[in-house]
């Protein structure tokens, strides 16, 4: 028996063996569409405990089958039939001695998929919940001014394009300062690029008041690589409001779920951007009208108030001014008679103090009969200090006496 002989018993027996279809479930490990239209991939079953392969099989979709499938698969799921799905197929089991075992798709149950993303997605914010972080960037405030925007996109996408011409040519005339930290939005390295845009930003949150992240032109199947639970951590603990911009009408991913402030499309977040700042002008325009108002209404009462006063300030001077210089005269009247009661009693004190002088003048003692005894020209007061054959000078009131001492004796 040759090998194709051995194989074209085994294709027999299959077909005899499994003549229905069978509806299975599995991972895509692998898709693409192929020459001609046909769709070709790879269904894996992983072990629920350690994730680890334990069956596979090829599956095959031909052109006309996959193309009525795809369609009615994307439009509910929003996703193409790519590598990482689970998905839920109609298949016949078939074996062909070429190219061996492989399972033909006739149909795909989308509702299945749905579940499986959204079982997935409700996994991941169950977890950001547990952690206590689910709402941390909703419970950010606004800034009042938020026109310092970092732009996490990429630098080719046109949601990228659609949201700085809408930001640059608003009707009101507003301006803002944005930045790209460019990032991949598509394909498998989705969530280690918008971290690293993330990391970068952070690092110099001071320079701006909320962060973007936008997304435009891709496919919708490319949605779901935003459903991260790092990246989702990234943001609910982001230091700045983050506003997101990287779906379509009908899909939200888990990064809208923990943003600030989710919206649709990049050209909604620009217009969201430009509502904000127009409703922060027009606030700020009605505190200029009222401060300027008050300013206005305070001057007019102070003028009117300095007016009064001017009115009643030359009355209440002329008061003041008589009543101080009554104030003044009385004092002048009262210095004047103590300086006369001052005068009169130093007066009568310097009589004294004459009258006093004039009796202690010698001249008073020599006309009551008494004379002064002098030796060179001082006063004689002790004899111990005299001595025979000194001079003396005697004065009495009309003259004096010359004589010499011939003795001295102490009483």
């Amino acid at each position: 028996m040759t090998l194709y002989e051995l194989n074209q018993l085994v294709q027999e027996t299959i077909e005899e063996g499994f003549p229905d279809t069978y509806w299975v479930q599995g991972e895509l490990s692998e898709g693409r569409a192929g020459y001609g239209g046909h769709f070709y991939g790879e269904l894996i079953q992983r072990d629920e405990e350690n994730s680890a392969i334990i069956a596979k099989a090829r599956v095959n979709c031909w052109v006309n089958t996959y193309r009525k499938v795809a369609k009615e698969f994307e439009a509910m799921t929003g996703e193409t039939l790519r590598q990482g799905l689970t998905v839920m197929l109609e298949v016949t089991v078939t074996f062909h001695p070429q190219y061996g075992y492989s399972l033909n798709i006739l149909d795909i149950d989308p509702s299945y998929t749905l579940g499986d993303m959204s079982k997935r997605r409700q996994a991941i914010l169950r977890q950001l919940e547990e952690d206590g972080i689910l709402h941390d960037n909703q419970a950010l405030s606004l800034p009042l001014l938020m026109n310092r925007i970092a732009v996490v996109s990429s630098s080719t996408a046109a949601g990228y394009g659609d949201f700085c011409n809408q930001l640059e040519q608003n009707e009101y005339g507003l301006r803002f300062q944005y930045r790209l930290f460019p990032a991949l939005m598509q394909g498998g390295k989705v969530e280690e690029s918008v971290t690293v845009a993330l990391t970068q930003i952070a690092e110099e949150a001071d320079q701006w008041d909320a962060v973007v992240i936008i997304r435009g032109g891709g496919a919708t199947s490319d949605l779901s690589d935003f459903d991260s639970y790092p990246l989702a951590a990234c943001i609910a603990q982001f230091p700045l409001p983050v506003i997101t911009g990287i779906g379509h009408e009908r899909d939200e991913t888990v990064l809208d779920y923990v943003a600030h402030t989710h919206l649709k499309t990049p050209t909604a977040v620009a217009a969201f951007l430009i509502e904000h700042q127009l409703e922060t002008a027009t606030r700020l325009e009605e505190l200029q009208r009222t401060i300027t108002s008050a300013v206005t209404n305070r001057l007019v009462q102070e003028q009117q108030h300095i007016a009064r006063l001017s009115s009643v300030l030359p009355l209440a001077f002329r008061s003041v001014r008589e009543r101080q210089e009554h104030r003044l005269q009385t004092l002048l009247q009262r210095l004047n008679t103590a300086h006369h009661d001052r005068s009169q009693r130093e007066s009568h004190c310097l009589d004294l103090l004459e009258q006093q002088f004039r009796s202690f003048d010698p001249a008073l003692l020599l006309r009551r009969g008494y004379s002064i005894t002098l030796v060179d020209g001082r006063p004689v007061r002790d004899v111990a200090r005299l001595k025979a054959g000194q001079q003396l000078t005697t004065r009495v009131e009309n003259g004096e006496i010359t004589s010499i001492i011939q003795t001295c004796k102490k009483n």
